[in-house]
């Protein structure tokens, strides 16, 4: 259940860097001339990083019960563990998803 709450606030994340990205974009012409092109590529980029991100952390809400999802889902803590403020959530799960009840509950060997 923990892991479902993870991905359904990176998902959230992410979708606020897809938002937070097109409002850059859409608020750069306020802007002079001099900061405007920074604010585009900025606001690009992290439109752009957003929606692949928040695709691949909604996946697991779908996938079934199968050892590779064992191994996706580990991916998606180890990329939450790239930000310093999900640390504190990354760390205990990712120590929960190692545990052998996990790996069998997918059909992994422990």
């Amino acid at each position: 259940m923990w892991f479902k709450v993870y991905a359904g606030l990176m998902v959230l994340m992410y979708l606020g860097c897809i938002i937070g990205g097109a409002a850059m974009i859409y608020f750069a012409d306020e802007l002079p001339e001099s900061e405007r092109m920074e604010l585009y590529i900025n606001g690009g980029i992290l439109a752009l990083v957003g929606v692949p991100f928040s695709i691949v952390s909604a996946l697991p809400f779908f996938f079934p019960r199968k050892p590779w999802v064992w191994i996706y889902n580990i991916v998606i803590i180890a990329i939450g563990l790239t930000s310093c403020c999900c640390i504190p959530a990354c760390v205990p799960l990712l120590i929960y998803w190692l545990k052998p009840e996990v790996k069998m509950w997918f059909g992994r060997s422990p």
